[in-house]
């Protein structure tokens, strides 16, 4: 007993298509295997940042630096590290140079809480260097971003009263 022609026909098609869904399913299960394999390995972890941490918190300010500008260096998009740069300088006595790293934390803050604490010490900055036009300014921002820090607040009403006690020195040549 022979099978028709048209049954084999239609079993070898059949096959066929199997085959091909079995690529198919096969190639896509593969391409996302890959595409989320690579976005693992794409976030690429910041091993210097903890180590400037435990620093900092060991009072190591200078080398606490050094691993901030290289966590910073690796991870240019990131507010923590230039945050953290900015406080381990600051601790050295370099106010105005601290500036620029909350600056750059500023640029790079996507919360509300990055941008109050980078303005709160940005603020900090200020007065140390007695500009207190811009200390307001600073504690201003930081308590838009968080208005019940108290710490903020009382740095502000400090900024503002020592504004009142030294105005600004007028620039004009008479």
């Amino acid at each position: 007993m022979s099978i028709p022609l048209s049954k084999c026909v239609a079993k070898e098609e059949h096959k066929e298509m199997k085959m091909k869904n079995c690529i198919k399913y096969g190639f896509t299960f593969f391409a996302l295997l890959f595409i989320g394999l690579g976005g693992i390995l794409a976030q690429e972890k910041d091993k210097t940042l903890p180590v400037a941490n435990e620093e900092y918190k060991e009072s190591k300010f200078a080398e606490a630096e050094a691993n901030y500008r290289i966590s910073n260096s690796k991870f240019p998009n990131r507010s923590v590290s230039p945050f953290n740069l900015g406080n381990a300088i600051y601790k050295q006595n370099q106010a105005s140079e601290a500036k620029y790293a909350y600056a750059k934390a500023l640029k790079n803050a996507r919360s509300r809480t990055q941008k109050h604490k980078a303005y709160h010490n940005l603020g900090n900055v200020f007065m140390k260097e007695k500009d207190y036009t811009q200390a307001v300014e600073a504690y201003k921002n930081a308590l838009r971003n968080n208005p019940a820090d108290e710490q903020t607040r009382y740095n502000f009403a400090l900024a503002k009263k020592m504004l009142k006690e030294n105005p600004p020195k007028d620039n004009k040549v008479h």
